[in-house]
């Protein structure tokens, strides 16, 4: 079968406010999250892709939490997925 390429937009930012964590936001204009998978999109093996293998989120949320940061998923506004993690920083300097 042969794919027809599609221009895609995805756009990534950033922000720190002062309250001892960072930001991090990836936004895409796909067609955003079901309703019915919202829920199960961070579980081990669950995908909506037929050759997927349902492990690229689960990982993701491993690492994000491991480092004490938490991730979640929306629809944004104007279509598409939102997707945002919060890792915490510390403002020690380490020695050398």
């Amino acid at each position: 079968m042969r794919r027809r390429a599609v221009a895609l937009t995805v756009e990534i930012s950033t922000n720190y406010n002062g309250d001892g964590a960072i930001g991090v936001a990836v936004r895409d204009y796909g067609s955003g999250i079901l309703e019915a998978t919202r829920e199960r999109l961070f579980e081990q093996f669950f995908t909506t892709k037929d050759d997927g293998l349902g492990m690229g989120l689960a990982i993701v949320r491993s690492i994000v939490e491991a480092h004490g940061g938490t991730i979640s998923a929306e629809n944004a506004q104007g279509g598409g997925a939102r997707f945002q993690f919060r890792l915490p920083i510390t403002e020690e300097v380490p020695e050398s």
